[in-house]
């Protein structure tokens, strides 16, 4: 089975507490023969996150969708198989573990914006200190068990991000139209015929967030995007997504994400 993957990140470890038992992290890019893997099943439970590409999880006859956020518990002795629908081969976090309490865990999970940033930020920081000469097995063990965290609890609580609603749909669509280069709060809420104090109070009812905060997270979106080719250098992408100075994109990039974009490109890789 193993070779049927590339790991770009593993960890075989035991890590034990109460009712657990996590086994491997890894972080897997399905090669081309993925997609003619027969269906299988595994001893211990899955957790699977998609960071990249998209595809399908057939779970025991059940098709479901998944793509970059994409959350699948699959239990032990769950028959599957993943199907990739884009050429791009997908990316995916697996954490194996056993427990004797998963009868309230959701199968299918969307993982927050927020949540999926802290993840991709503490594979980097596992990363960089699997690969340190001076690497600590506390620290190492300290980023699985973060980094399990945040999945486990989206898993028990089915947190799923705020659906979109009329006014967060207004909003995006504006934000798409306009691009980033001179959009403003005030713009969006001047196109969409509103008060920007208005808009903010309505935008905040559906997603939790302002007209500000909605605009940098799709500006981080796409500078997300655009860095994980390596087709544009890192001004270009500064540039793409409505920043000229490329210093300050770089430090804005990492108080958002806690890694410059060169690190986080690389990583990301």
């Amino acid at each position: 089975m193993t070779s049927e993957f590339r790991p770009i990140l593993l960890e075989d470890f035991e890590i034990a507490w109460p009712g657990f038992i996590l086994q491997r992290v890894a972080l897997n890019q399905h090669m081309p023969r993925v997609e003619r893997l027969s269906e299988h099943e595994h001893s211990f439970h899955q957790i699977l996150v998609y960071l990249r590409g998209s595809g399908t999880q057939e779970l025991d006859g059940e098709s479901i969708p998944v793509e970059r956020s994409s959350q699948i518990v699959i239990p032990g002795g769950t028959r599957h198989r993943f199907v990739k629908s884009r050429h791009q081969r997908p990316v995916c976090l697996a954490i194996d573990f056993t427990t004797d309490f998963l009868d309230d865990w959701e199968c299918m999970s969307r993982v927050s914006h927020t949540a999926l940033l802290q993840i991709e930020r503490l594979l980097v920081e596992l990363h960089a200190e699997e690969s340190s000469r001076a690497k600590s097995s506390i620290r190492i063990s300290s980023l699985i068990l973060q980094i399990f965290s945040q999945v486990e609890l989206l898993a028990r609580r089915g947190n799923v991000q705020h659906s979109s609603g009329p006014v967060s749909v207004s909003v995006s669509r504006v934000i798409d139209k306009d691009g980033f280069a001179t959009l403003t709060p005030g713009i969006v809420a001047k196109t969409l015929n509103r008060s920007l104090d208005h808009l903010n109070r309505q935008l905040r009812e559906e997603t939790g967030m302002s007209v500000g905060q909605t605009i940098s997270r799709s500006r981080l979106d796409e500078a997300m995007k655009l860095l994980r080719s390596r087709a544009l250098p890192i001004g270009e992408v500064a540039s793409a997504v409505g920043i000229d100075d490329q210093n300050y994109f770089s430090r804005w990039f990492r108080q958002k994400t806690g890694q410059t974009p060169t690190r986080w490109r690389a990583a990301m890789q």
